[in-house]
């Protein structure tokens, strides 16, 4: 029987890739150093760039520009206390003349009108139904309500249900998607959740996760970086990255038999807290499972910290 053709590039230029997307996440203050990042996944700088850009759509130049810019427009949202100038700084720009310049490129405002509430404007115009999705595992017989416009649930009862916990580090096997959101990224997951259960045997209630770095809002399909993975098991795919889960403080909204939205979670609790923040050094994460019946269950979590 013919070897079936692997659904994802091969794993040395796969892991690579990720492991440098991973460092220039968490350096995105620092200069961009393109020989290095070349030769950290073991490729010249030209083949590093040819293969970067054919992965993700951006050369790595690009690709960490918008980065920066996405986590600048995120910190003016969240920390309305920190001038726009440190931010400008913490985001990796040389000075604030070039930072007001990009960023009104990227945006088509100034940081001192996004920070005003431009920022609701653009996630709504720009983005659209992008900014509501919540990392769904759809089956194909549910797509509607992933398609379905997003309705702002009645005041306060998103509020109701959260609570906020300290979750535990997990170590996840995961697959990163590029420049896919909305049903296409559900679908893509089920898909994932269907190969572990028929290669790697696991059991039809095991846990799986999604991961997003960034703010959901602010991110276009085309710049969709998302993993999805399971956690403490050994699989056969040898395409699977390796990636842990930071522990911390979390906003936890649990939910089963629907599908709720982080974007309910920003308007009907995060944005009338006195105690707690969005911590954008940790990702949103997802977890889903199935019940014994086969509903799908689980809990989004919003990393936050203290005001």
């Amino acid at each position: 029987m013919p070897l079936e053709e692997p659904r994802v590039k091969p794993t040395s230029r796969v892991s690579r890739l990720c492991e440098v997307m991973d460092l220039m996440l968490d350096s995105v203050g620092d200069p961009l150093a393109l020989e290095s990042l070349a030769a950290s996944a073991s490729y010249s700088s030209f083949h590093f760039d040819r293969i970067f850009r054919e992965l993700t759509g951006f050369s790595a130049v690009e690709y960490q520009r918008k980065r920066r810019l996405r986590r600048a427009a995120h910190l003016l949202r969240h920390e309305p206390d920190v001038a726009v100038v440190r931010i400008a700084q913490d985001c990796g720009f040389p000075s604030n003349a070039a930072f007001a310049k990009a960023f009104k490129q990227q945006f088509a405002m100034s940081a001192k009108a996004w920070r005003d509430g431009g920022w609701r404007t653009y996630m709504d115009q720009q983005v659209g139904r992008e900014s509501d999705v919540s990392f769904f595992v759809a089956e194909p017989s549910n797509l509607d309500v992933i398609l379905a416009p997003y309705i702002a649930p009645p005041q306060g009862s998103i509020a109701a249900r959260i609570r906020v916990q300290a979750l535990a580090a997990v170590s996840l096997r995961y697959q990163r998607f590029f420049g896919q959101s909305g049903a296409a990224l559900s679908i893509a997951c089920n898909g994932f959740i269907g190969d572990r259960e028929h290669i790697d045997g696991v059991a039809a209630d095991t846990p799986f996760y999604g991961v997003f770095d960034e703010d959901p809002g602010f991110t276009g399909e085309r710049e969709y970086c998302y993993d999805f993975g399971v956690a403490g098991l050994e699989v056969a795919d040898p395409n699977l990255g390796l990636r842990v889960l930071p522990a911390g403080d979390y906003a936890i909204l649990e939910f089963h038999g629907e599908w709720p939205r982080f974007r309910s979670m920003y308007e009907d609790w995060l944005e009338h807290q006195a105690v707690w923040r969005l911590d954008s050094t940790r990702p949103h994460i997802q977890k889903v499972e199935r019940d014994g019946a086969g509903q799908w269950q689980g809990w989004l979590a919003l990393p936050v910290k203290k005001r």
